[in-house]
């Protein structure tokens, strides 16, 4: 059981890490307890979901962060249905990189520890999220503010 409560830990330090990033990005946001969905964040009419997948080392995997997106018994791969972009967060670094969920394309994602200490890496990544689920959005008919 200490297993798990270290994962819960984790996870819930990274929703608090990565909705204070995106706060301080301008955007407003509310912590979900739905299943898949970590934050609602917003900013003017959009509305978006986000998953958040928090990482600690790992003794296994020395240097890196797993991150894993697998959804179901299963494990598939997430779609726009399930949300709409992934906050990665790197717990001992207290530092987050975005991804918009049509760019997820594997269940396991691995990062190094120096991947985190990009400048801007999370003003970058989140602002290329947005406007990447902007189009996205725009060309599909999907509507971006589900209210």
């Amino acid at each position: 059981m200490k297993h798990r409560r270290h994962e819960v830990t984790t996870g819930r330090i990274g929703e608090l890490f990565a909705a204070g990033i995106i706060e301080e990005m301008g955007w407003g946001t509310a912590f979900c307890q739905q299943a898949g969905v970590d934050l609602l964040c917003w900013n003017n009419n959009r509305f978006y979901r986000c998953q958040v997948k928090a990482s600690t080392y790992h003794n296994y995997y020395a240097g890196k962060l797993q991150f894993h997106f697998g959804l179901g018994g299963k494990k598939r791969l997430p779609t726009p249905d399930d949300y709409d972009f992934v906050a990665l967060v790197s717990v001992p670094q207290r530092k987050a990189y975005f991804l918009p969920i049509t760019k997820v394309k594997q269940l396991t994602m691995s990062r190094l520890h120096s991947f985190f200490e990009k400048d801007d890496l999370e003003i970058d990544s989140f602002q290329k999220t947005m406007r990447n689920l902007d189009e996205f959005y725009r060309h599909s008919g999907r509507p971006a503010n589900r209210t």
